[in-house]
């Protein structure tokens, strides 16, 4: 993806005054409102969201996010970035590979339910797996057997589990 410029998100600055460096403001072509955008520095957005500065370099270098950029290059995070990336966070909390979390920020609608659905049934499997391992925990709390593995309780659960 191509680097966004800051003056993009500020479509048009005011009195063509360079870009700040924390925020830009534009002038609203429909109705001559001005308006402030507040831009991020790549270590604010970092510590907003609570990851690291790499994290956030390393997920622009594999296509997740585009951040803004200045004049000199710098990275740029505007709230509309933020939001992506916080659930960009959540996605991959929720065990979604980047390469999905990708396609789930910038595909449409359709790709995005199927996207979500998988990733949901997969959890849905996890959760099914974890609960019959605990299950099988609580019944080695309580298994009276002096050996577990002599346990036909335990037999069976280790005999199904695939």
């Amino acid at each position: 993806m191509p680097a966004r410029n800051v003056q993009g998100a500020a479509v048009e600055l005011v009195n063509s005054h360079s870009v700040d460096s924390r925020s830009s403001c534009r002038h609203e072509v429909n109705d001559y409102r001005h308006m402030c955008i507040k831009l991020l520095r790549i270590g604010e957005a970092a510590e907003r969201l609570g990851v690291s500065a790499h994290l956030l370099r390393h997920w622009e270098a594999i296509g997740v996010i585009t951040p803004y950029r200045t004049a000199s290059g710098a990275r740029r995070y505007d709230q509309g970035l933020l939001d992506a990336l916080s659930i960009a966070i959540k996605c991959q909390h929720a065990g979604m590979p980047l390469s999905a979390i990708a396609r789930l920020l910038n595909g449409q609608r359709r790709e995005r339910k199927h996207l979500v659905a998988q990733q949901r049934d997969a959890i849905n499997r996890q959760r099914v797996h974890l609960e019959r391992i605990v299950n099988f925990l609580d019944h080695v709390l309580e298994c009276s057997h002096p050996v577990v593995r002599e346990c036909p309780a335990c037999q069976d659960f280790v005999s199904s589990v695939s």
